[in-house]
């Protein structure tokens, strides 16, 4: 009988990834007889010694497995498919629900859907299409509509970013959450990229063919419908209110002829309602969840030349293709003990107006998937936490929400305040561009962030500046900042048991960014995934004749 099985060979490095197999072999001493098959389990690029090595990870199924896995670098592969069997027994007398369709209720929906709970789908905002054509419209200088944007509607906040995927969790269903992205359009590549990412443009094929899986499941959506209310006995939930929009179909904008409300039974409940939904919040609130206050970020988004970061990351190799377009991560702790970083950063990108709000002004980062445009920008971000916002559950969303009022004050429009970086840190007024030229698609206007910010927030983010021009020469004197970043992570948490992933409210599972659990596509489709898992282990299958 031969003797097969996977193993993973690890530090397989080439200057020229076709001699991958050839370099394998070379490593494991072996002939080509006893190489079966093989594939690059991850990829990464090392140019810190003046020229690029590739460095691969590698999964090859052997003949012989015992010899080679003696062998320096080799383990056996672990498996990493995806295992799940629900052991809920409680009765579930009405389909669960999921608000939000960010990456927490993605991929909630897909779990629950496959294991045939047939989720009820609540978007507050629109499907991809709508909700591309509400914010072009915003983009183009039309009306914001505060129920479809950059983070509300299919894809959530994620569909209008940089869509990238790295992620520093160890969780084994990551894995899980990366195949499914493939099944549904995502390149393959992204399974083994250093930095993988999408691209905002990438995000609609995958979002419509999961859509189109969970329908095919018995899931049903309903955009345009807003989480309204919670029905609670005994301090359980029992069903929930809803609010749905109809759109003017003639009409260009995203304008609503009228809003109809509905209730409808649910004894559970996901709650991945994102960072933004601030009203959905302060409801759960009323009805005595338990919420807290928590540290976040504001800042602004800092804006080079592409082609600058790439020279000063990259040095001798900032032509070289396989590595433009470059990025970059600095990190800084102030005087007064404050954290600065970079966060969010988009090589080729476009700083974007990500308001939900009329008469405030919020920005954030992009990139299509091909990283082509001329500058590149990232979020600069001082932490903030109870010492500057006081402690009251909601005092951090009331900061966020003075900001950007503020900022929006500052031109009585959506035009966003800007300021060279090198006048910001010698405190005065800017009055022209240099190199870097605007990417917010909506005017900017010059302003002083100096006295915009917070004074603590606007002093560290200053000394951040100085030491990071320091580390990296030219990188406070060719930068532009647009603000204001209000919006990188949630300024409450929705307390939640550690196992159960229950509230305060039996039956509701908050999930997401807007939980306070996690941050960014990948913890934030984790998370999901969890509490898919979690109602799961708690509730039976509703039976059918029981669906409505």
């Amino acid at each position: 009988m031969v003797d097969v099985n996977m193993l993973r060979i690890h530090q397989v490095n080439v200057t020229d990834p076709k001699n991958i197999e050839e370099k394998l072999l070379k490593k494991l001493n072996m002939p080509k007889k006893d190489l079966l098959s093989w594939s690059v389990h991850r990829k990464s690029v090392d140019a810190r010694k003046g020229k690029v090595l590739f460095s691969f990870v590698i999964d090859a199924e052997v003949r012989h497995e015992k010899k080679y896995l003696s062998k320096k670098d080799v383990t056996i592969a672990p498996d990493e498919s995806f295992h799940f069997e629900p052991k809920g027994t409680q009765p579930l007398h009405d389909r669960p629900v999921v608000a939000g369709f960010g990456p927490a209720g993605i991929f909630a929906a897909l779990l629950l859907a496959e294991y045939g709970y047939r989720p009820i789908v609540l978007e507050r905002g629109a499907e991809i299409e709508q909700r591309q054509k509400d914010v072009k419209t915003f983009w183009n200088g039309g009306p914001l509509d505060p129920e479809s944007n950059v983070q509300f509607g299919m894809g959530g906040a994620g569909a209008f970013s940089d869509g990238k995927l790295t992620t520093r969790s160890k969780d084994i269903r990551i894995r899980r959450i990366f195949d499914d992205l493939v099944r549904f359009g995502a390149n393959p590549e992204i399974l083994y990229e250093q930095h993988p990412h999408i691209g905002t443009d990438g995000f609609v094929p995958i979002l419509k063919n999961a859509r189109a899986y969970i329908e095919s499941k018995g899931g049903t959506f309903r955009f345009d419908t807003r989480l309204e209310d919670l029905q609670i006995e005994d301090n359980a939930l029992e069903g929930i209110d809803y609010c749905t929009r109809e759109r003017n179909k003639d009409s260009k904008a995203a304008d609503a002829e009228e809003e109809s409300c509905h209730s409808l039974g649910c004894q559970a409940l996901i709650a991945a309602i994102g960072h933004s939904a601030g009203d959905t919040i302060q409801m759960f609130s009323r009805h005595g969840m338990d919420i807290e206050n928590k540290p976040f970020a504001i800042g602004v988004r800092i804006e080079h030349l592409q082609k600058y970061i790439n020279k000063a990351m990259l040095k001798d190799q900032a032509h070289n293709p396989d590595l433009i377009p470059a990025r970059y991560q600095l990190t800084f702790k102030s005087s007064q003990d404050k954290g600065v970083y970079t966060f969010c950063m988009c090589p080729g990108g476009y700083v974007i107006a990500a308001q939900s709000a009329p008469q405030t002004v919020v920005v954030n980062g992009m990139s299509y998937s091909d990283r082509a445009g001329e500058n590149a920008n990232a979020a600069l971000l001082v932490q903030i936490d109870e010492s500057d916002t006081g402690s009251e559950p909601f005092a951090g969303i009331h900061y966020q929400e003075e900001l950007e009022k503020k900022a929006w004050d500052l031109s009585a429009s959506n035009k966003a305040p800007v300021q060279l970086a090198s006048d910001f840190v010698a405190g005065r007024m800017s009055d022209h561009f240099e190199q870097v030229k605007p990417t917010y698609p909506l005017g900017t206007v010059f302003a002083d962030f100096n006295t915009l910010l917070p004074a603590p927030a606007a002093a560290a983010l200053k000394e951040a500046l100085i030491d990071f021009e320091r580390r990296v020469p030219g990188f406070l004197e060719g930068a532009l900042l647009t603000g204001v970043e209000t919006r990188s992570s949630s300024a409450v948490r929705l307390n939640r048991d550690r196992e159960t992933m229950l509230s305060s409210i039996a039956g509701v599972y908050p999930a997401g960014e807007g939980s306070g659990y996690s941050g960014g596509i990948m913890t934030s489709a984790l998370d999901g995934l969890k509490a898919a898992m979690a109602l799961m282990d708690r509730f039976d299958r509703p039976a059918d004749a029981s669906i409505k």
